[in-house]
């Protein structure tokens, strides 16, 4: 037996294992066994008839029957590679479920009978958290849900100041946004009888008197589940920089051509949603995709929804926070990625 043949050998072995054992999962995936159950095949075929290399360069026109095997083994690993990169999502998913598990489960349990509850998600946000809730709190409003993603300064401090009148859930390590505001959501689809949530930044960009707005469209118009808040329906100009601008409206035709749903703002955090719809509404993806995330699941599942014009108010402490333009295409290879290759 050559280097080769015990190498081919080997190979179709371990291959043959990793095919069964994915036949054995639970989650069985037909194309995962059968590219693996492939693979065993030709290698397996190679090892014992290894002159048959020879006519199949003729047949994908290739110079050396060596560079099937090369050019088959790149794909392979290319597949693997996907499928690997699948599996640390998997994991990273299943690190914010306990995530969220533990920060449901020794948090207080309270009911509210309420029309409204706030749900801000905190990350370091500690110079304007507090005023932020205060000024909600001032305007008669009474429910508030404070999700503070793992703050690594004083915002679990100054959140502590207002215990007896907020609820605050603490994740225990940092899962971005998007599992912040879907820690929110499980919090109230459990403990909670109120009308809608709010889903509300705590830098103090939002404007509390656009609510007067959503609230009314909310009682005159019952088929409504969703409200999005635009910067862009005010017929006085907003002031954005241009660069920013610039990748709001790219923005805006990379969702329709992606979730085929036609809006003026693709990425205002300022909503207003119908509790019923929340069961609907389940956030997964990470980082800042899950603003596209909530969009794709309105269009794909028909949610009734309509844009509602507010106010943005960018602060020196709000712009210093933006996120790079260069991130805009990481969080496009993300939604494409997630939207095709999962």
């Amino acid at each position: 037996m050559t280097l080769l043949d015990f190498f081919f050998t080997i190979s179709w072995i371990i291959i043959l294992i990793l095919a069964i054992d994915i036949a054995k999962k639970q989650k069985f995936n037909a194309l995962h066994f059968l590219i693996f159950i492939w693979m065993w095949g030709g290698l397996l075929t190679f090892t014992f008839f290894p002159n048959i290399l020879n006519s199949l360069w003729k047949f994908f026109w290739i110079a050396r029957w060596a560079d099937v095997l090369v050019y088959g083994s790149i794909i392979f690993l290319f597949y693997f590679v996907l499928l690997l990169l699948s599996k640390h999502v998997e994991n990273k998913e299943d690190l914010t479920e306990l995530v969220r598990w533990i920060a449901i489960e020794l948090s207080p349990k309270k009911e509210f009978n309420w029309k409204e509850v706030f749900i801000i998600p905190s990350y370091n946000e500690w110079k304007v958290v507090y005023e932020t809730v205060k000024n909600i709190l001032d305007n008669w409003y009474k429910n508030i849900l404070v999700v503070n993603d793992w703050s690594k300064d004083k915002t679990r401090e100054y959140l502590d100041k207002l215990w007896d009148k907020i609820i605050v859930l603490n994740h225990y390590k940092n899962r971005w946004q998007w599992a912040a505001l879907e820690t929110g959501f499980e919090y109230v689809r459990r403990y909670w009888k109120v009308d809608y949530v709010i889903t509300y930044d705590a830098d103090w960009q939002h404007s509390l008197d656009d609510l007067k707005s959503f609230e009314k469209i909310l009682k005159d118009h019952h088929s409504i589940e969703v409200l999005l808040g635009s910067r862009f329906l005010w017929k006085k100009q907003v002031w954005i920089p241009l660069m920013r601008r610039i990748i709001l409206k790219l923005w805006i035709l990379f969702t329709f051509f992606i979730s085929n749903i036609n809006l003026t703002d693709t990425h205002n955090w300022y909503r207003v949603i119908r509790v019923k719809t929340l069961d609907k509404i389940r956030i997964t993806q990470d980082w800042m995709t899950h603003a596209s995330e909530i969009l794709d699941i309105i269009s794909i599942k028909k949610i009734p929804y309509k844009e509602v014009p507010v106010t943005i108010k960018y602060t020196e402490y709000s712009l210093k926070k933006w996120q790079s333009s260069s991130n805009a295409i990481n969080i496009a290879l993300r939604i494409l990625w997630t939207k095709f290759f999962r």
